[in-house]
Parts: structure tokens; C-alpha cells; sequence
């Protein structure tokens, strides 16, 4: 059995079990998230498709762990004017475990 959930603009396909990546969620290691927009809900016998979403529908995970991704360099320059900027940025994420899919 399996779901597709969206989560701000991005869209997740999970199973029970499933460890991905989200944009960064409040909240402690071990504590429990809930996802409330799902679109399709398919696996056993036939798909709950959503207009937009399943009613009742929702997915349950646990935060695994909070962490930084890799730093983004962005560079600027102009010529000739002895214009130089350099910075970076972390975009914050957080690791999730899939565990649980109520229709």
C-alpha cells in the first residue's frame, strides 16, 4: 500500500517504512508529524484518487532527525567595477520515517 502526499510545493510518493527528505518541520527527534493533504491512496484492490484530496485521508510519520543541506554558493560580479559579493546559505531540512497510511 501505498500514498502520494504534497507537502508544501513538492509532492511524495510513501510506503510504511519509507525514509525521505522534507522541507524543515517543527519539532524533536521521535516526535510524530502528520500530513493531512493526500492526493491517491493505491496498493490493495483499487486507488482512492482525491479531488483534490482523500478525505480522511492522512499520513503519519516520525522526525528522524533535523540537519543543514550541503552550503549553496552564490557569487556576484561586475566587470570592471571592482565588484565582488560572495555568500552562502543551508537550507534547513528535516528527515522523516513513514509509519502509518489510514484511509
Amino acid at each position: 500500500m501505498y500514498a502520494i502526499f504534497e507537502d508544501g510545493s513538492h509532492q511524495y510518493r510513501v510506503a510504511v517504512g519509507d525514509k525521505i527528505v522534507v522541507d524543515f518541520r517543527a519539532g524533536e527527534p521521535d516526535s510524530a508529524l502528520t500530513f493531512e493533504k493526500v492526493l491517491l491512496i493505491a496498493g490493495e484492490g483499487d486507488a482512492k484518487f482525491g479531488a483534490p484530496t482523500v478525505a480522511g485521508a492522512k499520513v503519519e510519520a516520525k522526525i528522524v532527525r533535523q540537519f543543514k543541506d550541503k552550503k549553496i554558493v552564490i557569487q556576484k560580479f561586475r566587470r570592471r567595477k571592482n565588484h565582488r559579493k560572495r555568500t552562502g546559505h543551508r537550507q534547513p531540512l528535516t528527515a522523516i520515517e513513514i509509519t502509518g497510511i489510514s484511509a
